[in-house]
């Protein structure tokens, strides 16, 4: 007869090596996400040897490390029915943006590049994982529909400022759910909360344009969303 404490040794000990699995797949990832960030942002910038760095490390990282080392998926995406497929992707994406950025158009290569993103947030989302990142992404995806919201003297009008004005309530609510999620290894980090200071203090700014009535006040402040979400993403997101 197997004794019961055995029992919970071994389900202990399933546990941790579950816990292991899934710490050091996240870690991985999040060592392939760091240069890829700074492809984003350097191809955003028309970099071209910078972002053509960038890809090579991030394709080193994710060949040699998650494409080769996870061939089947860890216990959090256990039911995930296209891993390789979508690890896979990953590789192809990158791959395409690389040629285009060696090609001379590194601006489709940021196109190219957002896609990697998606893929990430749509294998987490398709698993119920949520990562620091997810969060940061939250943010983005909203504030590329509020900064896609023409503002002008001549096209300021009632509706577009009501517009703005709900797309900033979202901002805010996605700035605090972000602020929320902090992990504890960033919440010690003073570069990291002078960022999102920043990022917080920006949308405060936008709102407090769009009350103020002022178009001109409020294009001010919708330019200034994007550096301050950029400075945060490249080093932390």
């Amino acid at each position: 007869m197997i004794r019961y404490s055995s029992l919970i040794a071994a389900a202990t000990l399933l546990v941790g090596m579950s816990s292991v699995a899934l710490a050091d797949f996240d870690s991985d990832v999040a060592k392939a996400y760091a240069p890829y960030r700074v492809a984003l942002f350097k191809s955003n910038q028309k970099d071209g040897e910078a972002t053509q760095k960038a890809i090579a490390t991030f394709q080193s990282i994710w060949k040699g490390t998650i494409v080769k080392n996870y061939k089947v998926a860890p216990p959090r995406y256990a039911g995930e029915t296209k891993w390789s497929e979508s690890l896979q992707a990953i590789d192809d994406i990158a791959q395409k943006a690389a040629q285009t950025t060696a090609d001379g158009d590194v601006l489709e290569a940021h196109e190219i590049l957002e896609a990697i993103r998606n893929e990430l947030d749509d294998l987490r989302d398709r698993n119920g994982v949520r990562v620091f990142s997810s969060y940061v992404n939250d943010f983005h995806a909203a504030m590329e529909h509020a900064l896609a919201q023409e503002v002008s003297m001549e096209s300021w009008s009632d509706g577009v400022r009501a517009k703005l004005l709900q797309q900033v309530g979202v901002l805010g609510y996605l700035a605090d759910d972000l602020s929320a999620h902090v992990p504890a290894d960033l919440s010690a980090n003073e570069e990291f909360r002078q960022l999102l200071a920043d990022l917080i203090h920006s949308v405060d700014a936008f709102r407090t344009a769009l009350e103020s009535n002022d178009p001109a006040s409020v294009v001010a402040a919708q330019k200034a969303l994007k550096p301050a979400y950029a400075k945060l993403f490249v080093k932390f997101g």
